[in-house]
């Protein structure tokens, strides 16, 4: 597409993201079954109301967890529990302090304006959001540290309403189990599992319930479904999808993303060809390198590729990568223009939130040969 049509489909694109609707009504297909159930692409979560109480039901919160779920209460400071919740995670709401052990939380707290009740935080080095940033280094909010080396006399010190944690593996239990012993609510969240850029927004729902914004939420993510729905809609338009590559490899292995996975989803409803779409999983898989590059041999553009940063970083890695047409083309693109000050990526961060705005640089370096940096949000093109 040339660059005046381009600029021309994305001015309409942002006209039509000023408006405040529904979630989609003009969409076709398996991805607009948003009046089907409550969640529109979430499938970890569920949230139900009972009377004056909120059930919320966490499922598969790691990768095989399949037959694990866990269930809390959401009920208001002022109720009063029934003796049928006893033995159940009570929670009282609007949550007023919080710790949060994963970066991606930021973006749902902060877009619901909650930002202030966060006293607790794992992984400070690694954050991009400035009032966080602020707040570490005031003492506002403190690292409480992460896995075998969580510091629980902070927890304790802190005492907070909540704890929004997540786990890879079934040993997160046990941490679990640690805390509710200290007298803390944990609660485990899965939106980093959630296939669909959607189902990961979705969860501002999730969040939203711990403080009784609930309506807001729903208002919001009606707002970004929409606008990515229609940005598809163009996209799906396009004549010729170029084929994709990304990653990088880690020591001898290359880790690829399954044909279902979340960076799969972008590329397609992004117009991109997947190289490797034929994977029917969503889970990363282990190759070898020489069976990457073989089918990266046919690609048009290279997304992703780690912490690479320009064209020699690449190189580092394999002098190989020089056959690539990517490479020679200079269509190789990274996802870490937006960092922070000790290396927190956004991408990672509002991303979440964001996935209109990922879609928009996708389809802006899939769809514009001549695309500027200047017009992408979470992208640069590597030199």
């Amino acid at each position: 597409m040339r660059a005046s049509v381009l600029a021309i489909v994305l001015v309409l694109f942002f006209l039509a993201a000023c408006r405040f609707g529904g979630s989609g009504n003009s969409a076709t297909g398996s991805d607009r079954s948003a009046a089907a159930g409550e969640n529109s692409y979430a499938q970890k979560f569920s949230l139900r109301h009972e009377g004056e109480f909120t059930i919320l039901t966490v499922s598969s919160p790691w990768q095989n967890a399949s037959a694990t779920s866990f269930e809390y209460v959401l009920a208001d400071k002022d109720a009063v529990l029934p003796d049928s919740l006893a033995g159940k995670v009570i929670i009282r709401t609007p949550v007023e302090r919080a710790v949060i052990m994963s970066t991606t939380f930021i973006t749902f707290l902060d877009t619901l304006g909650v930002l202030n009740t966060v006293r607790g935080i794992s992984g400070s080095e690694n954050i991009y959001n400035q009032e966080i940033n602020n707040n570490i280094e005031q003492g506002n909010i403190r690292d409480v540290g992460f896995d075998q080396a969580l510091n629980y006399e902070i927890l304790i010190e802190l005492d907070p309403d909540v704890i929004f944690l997540f786990g890879v593996q079934a040993g997160i239990v046990q941490t679990i189990q640690k805390l509710r012993e200290s007298g803390l609510n944990a609660v485990i969240c899965a939106d980093y599992l959630e296939p669909h850029p959607l189902g990961r927004s979705e969860w501002i729902k999730f969040f939203a319930a711990f403080y009784e914004q609930e309506a807001l939420a729903d208002e919001i993510f009606a707002d970004i479904a929409e606008r990515y729905l229609k940005l598809t809609d163009i996209a799906r338009e396009e004549k010729v999808r170029p084929a994709v590559m990304l990653g990088l490899p880690w020591k001898d292995a290359w880790y690829v993303a399954g044909g279902s996975s979340f960076a799969a989803k972008l590329i397609e409803d992004a117009g991109g060809s997947y190289i490797f779409s034929d994977l029917e999983n969503s889970e990363a898989q282990p190759f070898d390198i020489e069976s990457v590059f073989s089918r990266a041999l046919e690609s048009d553009v290279w997304i992703n590729p780690g912490s690479a940063l320009s064209l020699k970083n690449i190189l580092d890695h394999d002098q190989r990568f020089s056959m690539l047409n990517p490479f020679s083309t200079g269509r190789i693109y990274s996802n870490n223009k937006r960092m922070g000050p000790h290396g927190g990526n956004d991408y990672w961060e509002s991303g979440t939130m964001n996935p209109d705005l990922i879609l928009q640089d996708l389809y802006s370096i899939f769809h514009n040969h001549t695309v500027e940096d200047s017009m992408l949000h979470y992208y640069f093109r590597l030199q």
